[in-house]
């Protein structure tokens, strides 16, 4: 059997991350079947699907996979229209990742797409691929939504989460050209280190419930050992020459001990790697062995997930936080000379003007380097979702389901003014002498930090919209 994985692009985001998604199914199968795999990433180069149709003819797959995130709703869209029109009605389209799982009857009603993977994919598209092979009962796979030929969609009982993460090989890396992602590498912003970044996985799942969160790898926390850890680092840092790794956990230091292990045996190793948490890691788990551990190992940015500074909406949220520990977590941050970035959030349901504000002047007053401030997107799926949306929402436009738009505005503050509260945001927040020099002082590549961010950060303050 011949497998094609597809990445489609978007225009909100000019990010050429790989896609893991795909890299990890593409290990998988190949140390568990005999099939041919293929990836084909129009992220990295953003090549329209046309540029692509005469080479997908020619190797003819039997099945193909597509992701894609939210905001590459319309590329995802053409893709998969190209791949029926140039293979026929009959091919197999197969869908998975967060927005395919999210908006499973969009997918489903909008696209040629005949089945949607929920969520941790490995095990259920390989017995998917399986069932196709050898013609067998579809609907007795877990973990499936299924249109059927009338129309129908038909949805599986969960799957349950893989627990061994060890026993899943490292990503599939050898299925792309590599160097392209080193040209001009862009994940998380542009204020990485160096340009041979990769990003890393060691754990899956988060335990904690807010209530605007979807929750695509569950809410049990699985870790891979400290040991197949550090035999992926091992096996970039030498196949592929990494100078820096972007660790994209939920809650990597959910488990502290296996986070200070995991850092010592960095340290042991001499990698003399840079390191990112641009995911966010939990300030309440950090102590300051834990720091000093990130210091040394060569973490130079951390990411925390504040969202608001009021215990009002933190209740809404379902998230608490305790502001004087959070606090002495940024300053403890600081003092090691690691940039940390504020996750914020406006908008949600029935906060206030006065509450968005703050927000606003906590995060002025803070010792952060850096922030963003989000506008609340609620998915389906979510508590929150199942409270404010009927159904699904459906969007036609990319725009819509980005993080920068008002299309599902809850709170008790006009779009117009949220827009403006944004805006107001960035503005108070990085126009001020103290927040220049420390953006200076943590952030090692200082051409990336003016060429780019500069730009990115002046285009959501003037445009509403972050411009990459």
């Amino acid at each position: 059997m011949k497998v094609l994985l597809i990445q489609p692009f978007g225009r909100e985001s000019n990010t050429n991350y790989p896609p893991m998604g795909l890299l990890y199914l593409a290990s998988y199968l190949k140390a568990n079947t005999n099939y041919e795999i293929k990836i084909l990433d129009l992220r990295a180069n953003k090549i329209p699907i046309e540029g692509k149709i005469t080479e997908i003819k020619s190797w003819r797959p039997d099945v193909v996979g597509i992701t894609g995130l939210s905001i590459e709703w319309t590329g995802f869209k053409q893709v998969t229209n190209a791949v029926r029109d140039a293979l026929g009605e009959e091919t197999v389209i197969v869908a998975g990742g967060p927005h395919a799982t999210i908006f499973k009857n969009m997918v489903l009603k909008r696209t040629p797409v005949k089945y949607v993977v929920k969520g941790e994919g490995e095990e259920t598209f390989m017995e998917l691929l399986h069932a196709i092979e050898k013609s067998e009962k579809i609907e007795n796979i877990k973990g499936l939504v299924i249109r059927k030929n009338g129309g129908e969609i038909v949805e599986t009982q969960d799957r349950e989460s893989i627990k061994d993460l060890d026993s899943i090989p490292f990503p599939e890396y050898e299925l792309l050209s590599m160097e392209d992602y080193f040209k001009n590498p862009h994940f998380h912003g542009n204020l990485n280190k160096y340009n041979r970044v990769l990003p890393i996985l060691t754990s899956r799942g988060c335990p904690f419930r807010c209530n605007f969160c979807f929750h695509a790898m569950g809410y049990k926390f699985r870790a891979r050992s400290a040991e197949n850890v550090l035999g992926e680092i091992d096996w970039l840092v030498n196949r592929y020459g990494v100078k820096e790794l972007q660790i994209e956990d939920d809650t990597f230091n959910f488990n502290i001990q296996r986070a200070k292990e995991i850092m010592k045996r960095i340290i042991q190793n001499n990698y003399r790697l840079s390191f990112v948490f641009p995911s966010g890691i939990k300030f309440e788990l950090v102590d300051e062995e834990l720091m000093t551990l990130f210091k040394q190992a060569g973490v130079y940015r951390i990411h925390y997930g504040i969202e608001t500074a009021v215990p009002r909406v933190q209740k809404i949220v379902n998230k608490p936080i305790n502001l004087e520990r959070l606090n002495s977590v940024i300053e403890l941050t600081d003092r090691a000379n690691i940039s940390s970035h504020g996750f914020f959030m406006m908008g949600f349901p029935t906060e206030t003007e006065e509450e968005i504000m703050q927000t606003i002047i906590y995060a002025t007053q803070s010792r952060l380097a850096t922030a963003n401030f989000s506008i609340l997107k609620t998915f389906p799926g979510t508590p929150f979702g199942d409270r404010y949306l009927k159904g699904e929402q459906s969007f036609d436009d990319d725009f819509a389901f980005s993080y920068d738009s008002t299309s599902t505005n809850f709170s008790a503050v006009p779009d117009v003014r949220l827009k403006q509260l944004q805006k107001m945001a960035m503005k108070r927040f990085y126009l001020r002498p103290d927040r220049i020099w420390r953006i200076f002082r943590t952030s090692p590549n200082k051409k990336n930090l003016f060429t780019r961010n500069l730009l990115a950060v002046l285009s959501l303050i003037f445009r509403g919209r972050a411009k990459y």
